[in-house]
C-alpha cells in the first residue's frame, strides 16, 4: 500500500470513535462520550463533523452539567 492511500484510510482511533457514538443522536452526549474515552478536540470534530470550537464549548456545557449533578 503507498503512502497516499494510507494517508486516505480513517485511523483506527477515529472508526473505533465513530463505533462508539453511533447511536447516540445529540452532538452534547457524543462529545461527552468521546471526550471521556480520552479524544482531542480535533478528533472528536472530525468523528462529530463539527468543529473545535463547537467541541471545546460543548465540553464546557458537559462539565457545568455534571457539577452540578454531583452537587
Amino acid at each position: 500500500m503507498s503512502k497516499q492511500d494510507e494517508s486516505a484510510l480513517p485511523s483506527l482511533a477515529l472508526v473505533f470513535g465513530y463505533i462508539a457514538i453511533k447511536e447516540l443522536q445529540r452532538l452534547e452526549d457524543r462529545v461527552a462520550v468521546l471526550s471521556r474515552l480520552g479524544y482531542g478536540n480535533e478528533q472528536i470534530a472530525a468523528i462529530c463533523g463539527t468543529n473545535r470550537q463547537v467541541v471545546a464549548t460543548l465540553k464546557v456545557k458537559v462539565k457545568k452539567s455534571n457539577r452540578r449533578r454531583q452537587q
